[in-house]
């Protein structure tokens, strides 16, 4: 709920919320939106990595990444992704306005 609330503070609109990897896939198939933060490490023991892979893959879309461990190996295992940002935690806010600037400038 604290990131719900930064994302919309900062002006962005929040349009789905999943807890594991595969209600990620399942809602960013239904919402489209224009980008995903996603962190590494969802519910149940899922993973925000399968997620974020299966989201490029079928529809193209990029994610901002969170993470408590946002180690050398894993930035690059997900480089393929082809990822707008990284975010470590706790997050920032000028952190995630930062990259949320970066999904904006993506549309220029």
């Amino acid at each position: 709920m604290h990131l719900e609330l930064l994302v919309t503070e900062l002006g962005h609109e929040v349009c789905g919320i999943a807890v594991t990897d595969l209600e990620a896939i399942a809602a960013a198939a239904a919402l489209r939106p224009d980008a995903v933060l996603m962190d590494i490490r969802l519910a149940n023991g899922s993973s925000g990595i399968h997620a974020a892979r299966e989201i490029h893959a079928v529809h193209g879309l990029r994610c901002i990444f969170l993470s408590g461990n946002l180690d050398e190996q894993t930035r690059l295992d997900l480089q393929a992704y082809e990822p707008i940002g990284f975010i470590g935690k706790p997050i920032l806010p000028s952190a995630l306005r930062d990259a949320l600037e970066r999904v904006g400038d993506l549309g220029r």
